[in-house]
C-alpha cells in the first residue's frame, strides 16, 4: 500500500475529519480482531473471547478492507467514491455488533470499489491500474461467496488475492522508476491472473487443490525480491531504507506462504493453516502498511507522518513475532505460538507510539 499516486490532490482539503473518522473505525475494529485472535490461541484478554468466531473477516475486511477502500476513494477524488470505506467502516461496526447484515455491506463495499477501479482504469488504462481492478473483482466475488454462507476458508484465498494483487500492483507502478524489463513486467501480469483465477477455483470447489495458487503467490514474490524499487531504495537513508525494508520482508513472507501452500495441503484450519493466513495478512500486508503509513496518512488523512528511526522498532518486533508464532504452528508448540501472536498484537501498540514520537520529535535529516 503505496502513496496515492493519482490522486486529484486539491490546493485546500475542508473535509479531512471523515476519513479520520474511517481510519478510526478501522483502527478499532483492527485491534479488537487482534484481541479476538490472542482469544483465539489462548491468551483472552477484555472483549476478544466474545469476537474470537470472526477474527478473521474483522481484520481481513473490516481493518485492512477500510484502510485500501479508503486509499482508493481518495486516489478516484470524487464525493461518490467515500461510499466504498464507509460501507467498509459500517459492516465492520455491524460485525462488531453481531449483526446478519455485515456481509452484504462488505459486499456492497467492495461492489463500489470494483466501480472506483473501473472508472480509474477508464482515467488512466495501465497494467497496474488493471491488476488493481482484478483484485477488487476478485474480492467482491470471494465476499458474495462468503454472505452466501460459504465457510471462510473457502473464501480466503479470494481475499488473499484481493491484497496481494492491490499492493503487488501499487508496487509495480513505482517499478517505472526502475529499468524493469517490458518481458518482465508482462510476466507479473500472467502471474497475477493465474493467482487470481486460482482463488476464484477455491470458491467453486471446496475441494480444490490449493498449490496452483501457492506456486503463483511464490513466484509473485520472488519477483517482487528481483525487481522492485525496493531492491534499489534500500541502500538510501531514512524514509526510502525504512520503507524498503518493510516491502522485502513482506515479500519474503509471501514468499514462505506461498511455498506452504504449493509443498503442503493446507487444511481449513489448525497451525498450518493459521500459519499461512497470518505469513500473508501480517508478514505482507501489515508489513506494508507499517512500511508506507509516513506516505499514506498525509495522502489520505491528512495527518504529517515525518520519518523517525524508532519506525523500525514495531516494524521489527512484527516480522520476530511472527517467526515465533510460525515456528510454534509449525513444530505444534503452543507456548511459543502465544509469545509470537502477543508479540504480534504488541507490535500494533508500539507502531501508534512510534508514530507518536515520529510526529513530536519531527523529521529527521536523510
Amino acid at each position: 500500500m503505496v502513496a496515492v499516486t493519482m490522486s486529484r490532490v486539491r490546493p485546500r482539503d475542508d473535509a479531512p475529519w471523515g476519513r479520520r473518522g474511517l481510519l478510526v473505525i478501522a483502527a478499532a475494529t483492527a485491534l479488537t480482531a487482534v484481541l479476538a485472535g490472542l482469544a483465539r490461541v489462548g491468551l483472552g484478554l477484555s472483549m476478544g473471547p466474545a469476537h474470537a468466531a470472526n477474527h478473521g473477516p474483522l481484520f481481513v475486511l473490516g481493518g485492512f478492507g477500510t484502510v485500501i477502500a479508503l486509499e482508493r476513494a481518495v486516489a478516484l477524488a470524487h464525493p461518490a467514491a467515500m461510499a466504498a470505506p464507509a460501507l467498509s467502516a459500517a459492516a465492520a461496526v455491524s460485525m462488531l455488533g453481531g449483526l446478519a447484515v455485515a456481509p452484504w455491506l462488505t459486499l456492497a463495499s467492495s461492489v463500489a470499489l470494483v466501480a472506483i477501479n473501473v472508472v480509474i482504469v477508464r482515467r488512466q488504462a495501465a497494467a497496474f491500474t488493471w491488476l488493481m481492478l482484478l483484485g477488487s473483482v476478485v474480492l467482491a466475488l470471494g465476499t458474495f461467496a462468503w454472505a452466501r454462507s460459504a465457510p471462510v476458508f473457502t473464501v480466503m484465498p479470494a481475499w488473499m488475492a484481493f491484497f496481494v494483487l492491490t499492493i503487488v500492483a501499487e508496487r509495480l507502478e513505482l517499478s517505472r522508476l526502475a529499468p524493469t524489463p517490458t518481458w518482465a513486467s508482462r510476466f507479473l501480469v500472467g502471474l497475477c491472473v493465474s493467482f487470481a483465477v486460482s482463488a476464484l477455483v477455491r470458491i467453486i470447489s471446496d475441494s480444490a487443490v490449493l498449490w496452483p495458487f501457492g506456486l503463483t503467490m511464490a513466484l509473485i514474490a520472488g519477483w517482487q525480491l528481483q525487481y522492485d524499487l525496493a531492491r534499489r531504495t534500500i541502500r538510501l537513508a531514512g524514509l526510502p531504507r525504512f520503507t524498503a525494508t518493510g516491502v522485502l520482508l513482506g515479500a519474503v513472507w509471501l514468499l514462505v506462504t506461498g511455498v506452504l501452500f504449493t509443498v503442503s495441503d493446507v487444511p481449513p484450519s489448525g497451525p498450518r493453516y493459521d500459519a499461512a493466513l497470518h505469513g500473508v495478512f501480517v508478514g505482507f500486508v501489515l508489513s506494508m502498511v507499517f512500511a508506507h503509513a509516513p506516505i499514506i496518512l498525509p495522502a489520505v488523512a491528512r495527518v504529517p507522518l515525518p520519518y523517525h528511526p524508532v519506525l523500525f522498532v514495531p516494524l521489527l518486533l512484527l516480522h520476530l513475532g511472527l517467526v515465533a508464532r510460525v515456528v510454534g504452528d509449525v513444530s505444534a508448540d503452543l507456548p511459543l505460538r502465544q509469545v509470537g501472536s502477543a508479540a504480534n498484537g504488541v507490535a500494533l501498540a508500539v507502531f501508534v507510539l512510534s508514530t507518536l514520537v515520529a510526529r513530536s520529535r519531527g523529521p529527521v535529516a536523510g
